[in-house]
């Protein structure tokens, strides 16, 4: 897949919602490794389940008799051709989750409605499994993790899933891509912006936001490409991977950057949800109802 390297300006007065909403349908390219590429290979498979199916397609799992392995194990299904997953990573994936006992499905992205999943790796984010499985793969690989509870859902399980306090878990994980801490855009210079729009610098690393003096606020949406991109245009769907600043209007301060936390964030976009990061990040930020936003936007990876 090719790189997001889209950066937009957004103005929302509507607040964070509104400002999400306005970043569907602009242009950009995908990032990670080629989903086709690669070898395929069972790996360390000894007494673990059976997977069919390609990279990229929703897996079959057939689990063995018997009792599950007692501690970790992982078999790269695919080989990918892409980097090696490092700790503190974003790192975006499609996967199958199933029970060992039932042989239950309890969560899948392979399927209508749902988009690929992102989250860091080597950081206490997801379960211990999942950090210590996924640390060292590479983009573009198809990974089996079987799971123990004390790397799973520990004692206590987890009940929505149907997943019991003893329950072994087994996952299919396709590795779409992987995102840098200090991933930017590095598109083309699109047309100058307007005056009466805050600046956005175009270098590489956190652009810095410059709100016009003397200028009143925009009272709707605004939307502007400061760096064009050459991928293909985002859908609603999709997953986004981007790094921001978000700035107040009447202060120029900045209230929330993903740079400063060291990681991009990623949300499904056009679903009307918001990225975690600008949810958890107007907490406590004394922004009114009445505050006018600015963020600009690195749209660093798509996923369809």
């Amino acid at each position: 897949m090719r790189r997001r390297v889209v950066a937009i300006a957004l103005v929302a007065v509507l607040g964070i919602a509104a400002a999400i909403g306005g970043l569907a349908g602009c242009a950009g390219a995908s990032s990670g490794g080629s989903p086709s590429s690669g070898t395929t290979g069972a790996g360390d498979s000894a007494g673990l389940p059976t997977v069919t199916g390609d990279f990229g397609g929703k897996p079959a799992v057939t689990v063995p008799k018997g009792d599950p392995p007692s501690s970790l194990r992982t078999a790269v299904l695919h080989q990918g051709t892409g980097p090696a997953v490092t700790k503190g990573q974003l790192v975006a994936v499609d996967y199958l989750g199933l029970i060992w006992k039932s042989g239950k499905v309890f969560d899948t992205s392979f399927q209508d409605g749902h988009s690929p999943a992102a989250f860091t790796v080597g950081t206490g984010q997801v379960i211990d499994g999942f950090d210590q499985g996924l640390l060292g793969q590479k983009v573009g690989s198809r990974v089996l993790l079987v799971i123990p509870p004390a790397q799973g859902y520990g004692s206590q399980g987890n009940s929505a899933a149907g997943i019991t306090g003893t329950d072994t878990i087994v996952f299919v994980v396709d590795l779409l891509g992987a995102h840098d801490g200090d991933e930017s855009a590095d598109g083309s210079k699109a047309a100058p912006l307007s005056a009466t729009l805050p600046a956005v610098s175009t270098g590489k690393g956190r652009p810095t936001v410059t709100i016009p003096k003397g200028t009143a606020a925009p009272t709707k949406l605004v939307t502007a490409t400061v760096l064009q991109g050459s991928g293909d245009v985002v859908r609603s769907g999709d997953l986004v991977i981007v790094q921001y600043v978000g700035v107040k209007w009447a202060d120029g301060k900045t209230f929330d950057s993903s740079w400063d936390r060291g990681a991009p964030s990623g949300f499904p976009i056009g679903l009307g949800q918001v990225i975690p990061g600008w949810d958890k990040g107007l907490v406590g930020r004394h922004i009114s109802g009445t505050d006018t936003l600015v963020f600009a936007v690195d749209i660093v990876g798509t996923y369809h």
